[in-house]
């Protein structure tokens, strides 16, 4: 008689818990849904993914047998390199996990993949913070500054379309006494499904930890990227050295974070055109 026991489910159990750990993370992100994920783009082999870049063309009236002006555009690059290889990794002691009233292991797998969720948010702000457009108003975020924010950036090209608003938990107290945000018939909806806790002016607004006080942005979908050359993958091997049944498990992810835009429509070399950071 044939019977099913771990061997045969192994495979079974790893799919799950990946399930797990993949869903984890995407709702553990908050400004994932925010930038434009590249993955696609980041083969095996490949150690960056690049961004041609360029200027627009400027359109005259030609004048009746006039010659045009010859136009030409210089094309650059930003590129994105797959430098973070970050990896969460435990082992779990067999007669421990026994005496638990929890899936350990389970619960284990959420957390990490929860902190991998942190890890890719803290990486998205440090490119946000080192590209950003400083505003000319320092301070707390306000009504002013959220449209001198807007301003800006719409100036610089950006499409109102597929903006964000990112904001630190202290700056949420301070936007909930923005009338604009908490009168629901003056911006469209209070919640939505997206991540996003509101709206100001048709903009989603994000709030996430990993942002300091008096510190918020305004960018453009297209302003930073992604890419993940290999998603989260769950890894392990036995270590009966703890315990028959003990293994040490690894859940690790190769991507990169980059801001992208640089250096277009007027803003300084290290910055793009499509974020604009607080000028605290």
């Amino acid at each position: 008689m044939a019977v099913t026991g771990n061997a045969a489910l192994a495979a079974t159990k790893q799919d799950v818990i990946s399930a797990l750990v993949q869903k984890e993370l995407s709702s553990s992100s908050i400004l994932a849904p925010t930038i434009e994920d590249v993955s696609r783009f980041a083969a095996k082999g490949a150690k960056t993914v690049s961004f041609p870049k360029a200027a627009s063309f400027t359109v005259e009236d030609r004048a009746s047998g006039a010659q045009a002006t010859i136009q030409n555009l210089t094309y650059a690059v930003d590129t994105l390199t797959l430098d973070k290889v970050a990896t969460v990794s435990w082992l779990i002691d067999d007669q421990d996990a026994l005496e638990s009233v929890i899936d350990v292991d389970a619960e284990y797998a959420l957390r990490a993949s929860r902190a991998h969720g942190v890890y890719l948010d803290q990486q998205i702000v440090a490119q946000l913070e080192a590209a950003g457009d400083a505003t000319t108003t320092a301070g707390n975020i306000s009504d002013a500054i959220i449209l001198e924010m807007r301003a800006k950036i719409l100036r610089q090209k950006a499409d109102r379309r597929l903006l964000s608003l990112a904001i630190s938990p202290e700056d949420e107290a301070i936007m909930l006494a923005i009338n604009k945000f908490t009168l629901a018939d003056q911006y469209g909806m209070a919640v939505v499904q997206s991540g996003a806790f509101g709206f100001i002016y048709g903009m989603p607004v994000y709030v996430t930890p990993e942002l300091a006080s008096q510190q918020f942005f305004l960018y453009e979908k297209s302003g930073i990227a992604m890419a993940f050359q290999r998603g989260p993958t769950l890894g392990e091997r036995p270590a009966p050295e703890y315990g028959a049944t003990s293994s040490l498990k690894t859940l690790d992810q190769k991507f990169g974070v980059k801001a992208l835009q640089i250096n277009l429509q007027g803003v300084g070399a290290t910055e793009s055109a499509m974020i604009v950071k607080d000028n605290n």
